[in-house]
């Protein structure tokens, strides 16, 4: 796989600074529920200067028409940077979606103007019971997420995963843990300052850690999503219920 990483250096349009803080929108798990106007009206209230996306586009146990995928990238990256990672659900061609955008981050660091940190992002998630397109075993994960860590430039890291890692209160369904085993064994080695995640709906808002990194599942779309904030070399999160 491909390590890649990117640096924006332009300087934010004011609009999207308040009172020097750098604000990034968070949201996951769509599920076919395209609703762009909403996000952007948060972007704008907010001063959203850019816009994370970790994965399943895809309506449930369905992948849908692309198109939807693409009008509603279109409508977003009107005026915002978009980064994106696939879900499990999500199929491979997505990925050519996202490059059209130029927000195709599935395995691939990239930064944000205004922002000292590597953001490192990871698609899909570990073997599931319901055979999915975007999965890897925990193997792959380890290695090709441990090039990233390797990679990256910076002191300070954040960690974006459509997966949670493993047992803690973000990945527990139908009786079990379902995380994944390489990205809590990462996250034990390098210590991330944030794990932002989703996958696991039941999971929706729930947060934990794992020795000084901070565990946050976004959750599915329609119930809400998250906001990323920097000022004063500081991390803050707001959570936004709809």
């Amino acid at each position: 796989m491909e390590i890649y990483s990117l640096i924006f250096t332009e300087i934010l349009p004011a609009k999207f600074k308040l009172d020097n803080i750098v604000s990034v929108n968070i949201i996951a798990d769509i599920h076919g529920n395209f609703d762009s106007e909403k996000i952007s009206q948060i972007a704008e209230e907010r001063g959203i200067s850019d816009i994370f996306i970790l994965g399943d586009f895809a309506k449930h146990g369905c992948l849908g028409s692309l198109e939807n995928v693409e009008n509603f990238l279109t409508m977003l990256t009107l005026h915002r940077k978009i980064y994106a990672i696939p879900g499990n659900c999500d199929g491979r061609e997505i990925l050519k979606i996202f490059a059209q955008f130029k927000a195709n981050y599935h395995n691939k660091t990239g930064n944000v103007a205004g922002i000292d940190a590597d953001f490192i992002f990871f698609g899909g998630s570990n073997i599931t019971p319901f055979n999915t397109i975007f999965e890897y075993n925990e193997d792959e994960i380890y290695k090709t997420l441990k090039k990233l860590f390797e990679g990256a430039k910076s002191d300070r890291k954040i960690l974006l995963t459509h997966c949670p890692p493993f047992n803690i209160n973000c990945d527990f369904t139908n009786g079990r843990h379902v995380g994944s085993t390489a990205i809590r064994k990462l996250i034990e080695e390098f210590q991330p300052e944030i794990n932002f995640c989703s996958h696991v709906h039941e999971c929706y808002g729930e947060e934990d850690f794992i020795g000084k990194t901070r565990i946050v599942n976004v959750g599915e779309l329609k119930r809400g999503c998250v906001i990323l904030k920097f000022e004063d070399n500081k991390f803050e999160t707001e959570r936004i219920n709809f």
